[in-house]
């Protein structure tokens, strides 16, 4: 049973009274069918005419006395006792997994410098050059040894910058900290974000001894498009060589590789061209390379503006469109709904990013900001620092209303914490709105899930009533779906 489910509100007897969940999605299809969806229990059910006449009569009455014609809804989570407080049972589940003492996530930048000249980079084009001295790396590895007292597992993220451009540092850290967790049965894992350019073959060996098991690489579209986008520093292209070095590395079984697109009002069709390169070069979810697509966002003051960054909507149609490509070439597994998405570093109170000079922060999306520090390994607090890391831990997308009533909480889990808590240095809709494309697209979600496991086919899709947005770009909101949708701006309101 999943975590979450109400294991201890059960109905048993007609004695009990039960209601609906106020987490269930329903989307309608062809043929009085719905697809039925619970964000708690993470059940996913075809409902015919019948279980909506069911459920139509508890929705209506509010709550009845249960009646074994309930028990399918009751084992899916989707009707629950009538006594049961689902919010504060959700946020309990949230708060074990956010508060979870035996568990401890870093993420080390040993350096912010790179290679590359992304026009879109959050970091601006002009990065800096600094990477970690001994007396740094020092201090950091005492932090980490310190901080895993009583810890159960540690998870070590490698990022930049491009990382490889301080690979001594990675060695380093990454042998203190195995040798550590090793002596003390702390289950250790580590994963890496590259621009990929330098994951050569003997790169990879080393990462790997180095237990990092898994890098995210981006590329962004064909040959053409991905060199105009992300080139070297220099101008010179930069995909032939992640193309080759992804087929190398995954040829040997070194790492497995998460290809993220980037994707903006202007690269749709390049980006359909990436699954068609990968594929070509027998590259697929079998051979260890996946690919997710992630929406290019301005959220810090010092990146460039986003003039051609998509609209919550329109990405969310965009990201239909090529997951399901993606599925369909064998580079994405079947979707499946997030548990609490906003789950990161950032909420977590035992976990850190750690920059060059030693400073810690909560976000990777705050690193370029000195002011937005919450410490430092090396011991020389602030008190503004105490102030700002109260701001991360104090957070909770439960103390929101719109937050609150949202029937995709349990998904979501608030999503993206920075544009709650430093939402003022975000600019435009995408980089301010912390909603998900899930939000906007939950039904193409569910169908498509629905259709991989054979449930439906294209035909059972209703043009106007299954679609999560209407044709005017509007959220349908109606009271079988997401119907605490509306006031998604009040959100930012309410936490400003």
């Amino acid at each position: 049973m999943p975590d979450g489910q109400f294991q201890n509100e059960t109905p048993q007897d007609a004695t009990t009274n039960i209601k609906p969940s106020r987490y269930t999605i329903l989307i309608p299809l062809k043929g009085d069918r719905h697809l039925a969806y619970n964000t708690v229990s993470q059940s996913f059910s075809i409902w015919d005419a019948e279980d909506m006449a069911l459920w139509n009569d508890l929705t209506i009455a509010g709550s009845m006395a249960f009646s074994p014609i309930y028990r399918g809804f009751v084992q899916g989570g989707y009707v629950l006792n009538a006594d049961a407080d689902e919010l504060a049972v959700l946020r309990a589940s949230y708060d074990r997994v956010r508060h979870n003492d035996g568990h401890m996530m870093l993420t080390i930048a040993p350096t912010l410098s790179c290679n590359f000249g992304c026009h879109y980079c959050f970091q601006g084009l002009d990065k800096p050059l600094t990477k970690m001295t001994p007396k740094v790396r020092a201090a950091t590895k005492a932090f980490v040894l310190d901080r895993l007292e009583g810890k159960k597992s540690f998870h070590m993220t490698w990022y930049g910058g491009e990382p490889l451009m301080d690979q001594e540092a990675i060695w380093d850290i990454s042998a203190e900290a195995i040798k550590h967790c090793d002596e003390n049965g702390i289950k250790y894992s580590s994963m890496m974000i590259s621009n990929g350019y330098k994951m050569t073959v003997p790169v990879a060996e080393k990462l790997q001894k180095a237990r990092v098991t898994r890098v995210q690489i981006t590329i962004d579209g064909d040959e053409a498009a991905h060199d105009s986008r992300r080139h070297l520093t220099s101008g010179r292209g930069t995909f032939q060589k992640i193309i080759d070095n992804i087929k190398a590395v995954t040829a040997r079984k070194l790492l497995t590789v998460s290809v993220r697109v980037n994707i903006d009002g202007q690269n749709e069709r390049e980006a359909r061209a990436v699954l068609d390169v990968l594929n070509q070069n027998g590259l697929s979810i079998k051979t260890g390379v996946s690919v997710y697509f992630a929406p290019v966002e301005s959220v810090a003051e010092n990146a460039s503006g986003c003039d051609s960054c998509l609209s919550k909507t329109d990405y969310a149609g965009v990201e239909n469109r090529l997951q399901a490509l993606a599925f369909e070439k064998g580079l994405m597994a079947m979707p499946r709904v997030p548990r609490f998405l906003g789950m990161c570093t950032a909420v977590k109170p035992n976990s850190y990013v750690v920059v060059p000079n030693g400073d810690l922060h909560k976000c990777w999306d705050t690193v370029m900001d000195s002011t937005l520090r919450v410490g430092s390994v090396m011991g020389n607090t602030r008190k503004k620092d105490a102030g700002t890391e109260a701001m991360w831990n104090n957070w909770s997308p439960f103390e929101n209303e719109v937050c609150g009533s949202c029937k995709l909480l349990p998904s979501c889990g608030g999503a993206c914490a920075f544009k709650f808590v430093h939402n003022d240095y975000a600019s435009g809709e995408a980089g301010k709105l912390p909603c998900p494309s899930l939000k906007f697209n939950m039904a193409e979600q569910l169908f498509l899930r629905a259709k991989a496991r054979g449930f439906v086919t294209d035909d059972d899709w209703h043009q106007k009533n299954s679609p999560t947005v209407n044709d005017d770009g509007l959220l349908t909101g109606n009271r079988h779906t997401l119907d605490s949708v509306g006031a998604v701006h009040h959100a930012l309101r309410a936490d400003a």
